[in-house]
């Protein structure tokens, strides 16, 4: 499958901190899912590409996926889902303009044109972005579509396998704060944040299907799609690639591996981008000799 190449807001939105899937639970008839085994002397620790906002009926997940889960005695996330209310705020605080300026004035005429258009189909009065920086207008525009279409963080893998974790008794860890996550779009130089905006105004009303489409392919295990948006996605944008995906997961190894380490079989749950690629957390593992196969 050939993509159309998303957007630098999208693509970071959906696939490195967030992504969200098609509306339908296929039928399983592959050989492959999203998850990679990863073991070291009798200790196995599962990688499993996330999913963070999904339709309610896109459940149940690929039977491997479930029964991994059935194995493991500690659940690990990029951030603490019990943080996500406290995130929000935060991230409300940092996407907040100066006082005295507005979004009208940063973007200039076109781009705040653009924006009224699209706010309009969701419901939106364009004074509700006035005072919001742009990388903060841009993930509240695509929140908004996400959830016209269905797609929610209630019902996305983290939150289910939160859930169940909890009700199972399962430790939980994470691998980063819910502060960092929001330093992520915080930090983005005003020039990044202006580009991330109008680029999820173009793409907005395309990433949709886009992402259906790759829903399936996660579904079936298929790599290569992800694998070619990671590459694609942010090819204009390496220092934001850097910092959103490299770098991350080169930070979170000392910890993956220090659960291979260990003697509890665990599950790894972070967004799909970060396992694919030759930076991925998978090919970053073998090249410290660890055994990992895809499931």
């Amino acid at each position: 499958m050939k993509l159309n190449r998303p957007t630098l807001a999208l693509t970071a939105l959906i696939l490195a901190v967030s992504t969200f899937a098609f509306s339908q639970a296929p039928a399983d008839d592959v050989d492959k899912t999203f998850m990679w085994k990863a073991e070291s002397e009798g200790t196995t620790v599962y990688l499993v590409g996330s999913i963070h906002a999904l339709r309610e009926d896109a459940y149940p997940l690929p039977q491997p996926i479930e029964s991994a889960f059935d194995e493991v005695e500690v659940v690990v996330f990029e951030i603490d889902v019990d943080d996500m209310t406290q995130a929000a705020i935060e991230m409300m605080a940092a996407g907040t303009l100066e006082e005295g300026r507005t979004l009208e004035e940063v973007v200039g005429p076109e781009t705040w044109f653009e924006l009224k258009v699209h706010a309009g189909p969701l419901g939106l009065d364009p004074a509700f972005f006035s005072g919001m920086k742009p990388w903060m207008a841009a993930l509240t525009l695509a929140a908004f579509e996400l959830t016209k279409h269905g797609y929610l963080a209630t019902a996305g893998l983290d939150t289910y396998f939160s859930q169940k974790a909890d009700e199972s008794g399962k430790d939980r860890l994470a691998l980063e704060t819910a502060a960092f996550q929001v330093s992520l779009f915080a930090d983005l130089t005003p020039e990044q944040s202006l580009a991330f905006l109008r680029h999820t105004l173009t793409d907005l009303e395309t990433v949709i299907p886009e992402m259906e489409r790759l829903y399936r392919d996660w579904r079936s295990g298929k790599v290569a799609p992800l694998q070619e948006l990671l590459l694609e996605g942010f090819e204009e944008f390496p220092a934001v690639f850097k910092r959103m995906v490299v770098d991350r997961n080169r930070a979170w190894m000392p910890k993956i591996t220090e659960l291979l380490e260990g003697d509890r079989n665990a599950m790894v749950v972070v967004g799909s981008m970060h396992l694919v690629g030759e930076e991925g957390v998978v090919a970053l593992l073998r090249q410290q000799g660890f055994t990992v196969e895809q499931q």
